[in-house]
């Protein structure tokens, strides 16, 4: 018995395939670059004492993406560098409510170990783990924000 030929049914929709072999690649060199320029920028800004709000929020968005991609098992963080990280934040953000704007040396030290990290991360990392994780990011923030994330700690800069 002859075995028939297997031949297409329809047709393959080519943006359906292109959204595919997107989700499934790695980030693109572009992407890490922009994300480390903005990094960088946002932390000068910090070390001068003029970030502003959109500085803090690539700062806020970079520290819970890390730990979003710790949550998922994408990274371990064995030396701490999330978690110091997030203490700087929390520290550098409760003295700006007292009217210092100024940044430790240690902190800006565990702010640019994160930003190191993330460039080594985000080199594996593709583009649908990376959206997965700003979705669950904006998901678990809303979810702070509404006092339902037991634990969690909302820092809001303030001008």
């Amino acid at each position: 018995m002859r075995k028939k030929k297997a031949t297409p049914r329809g047709h393959i929709n080519p943006m359906a395939h292109l959204t595919t072999m997107m989700g499934v690649s790695l980030l693109s060199k572009d992407d890490r670059t922009v994300w480390a320029l903005e990094m960088r920028a946002a932390l000068d800004a910090v070390r001068e004492a003029k970030a502003t709000r959109d500085h803090w929020n690539t700062i806020f968005n970079s520290v819970n993406l890390a730990e979003e991609f710790s949550r998922m098992g994408l990274v371990t963080d064995p030396d701490g560098i999330l978690k110091e990280a997030e203490r700087a934040c929390e520290r550098i953000i409760k003295r700006q409510k007292t009217g210092v704007r100024s940044v430790r040396a240690s902190e800006l030290a565990a702010l640019r170990a994160l930003e190191s990290a993330m460039i080594d991360v985000l080199g594996s990392v593709t583009n649908s783990e990376r959206f997965n994780a700003e979705e669950r990011v904006r998901a678990r923030t809303q979810a702070a924000l509404n006092g339902s994330v037991p634990g969690a700690i909302v820092l809001e800069y303030q001008e």
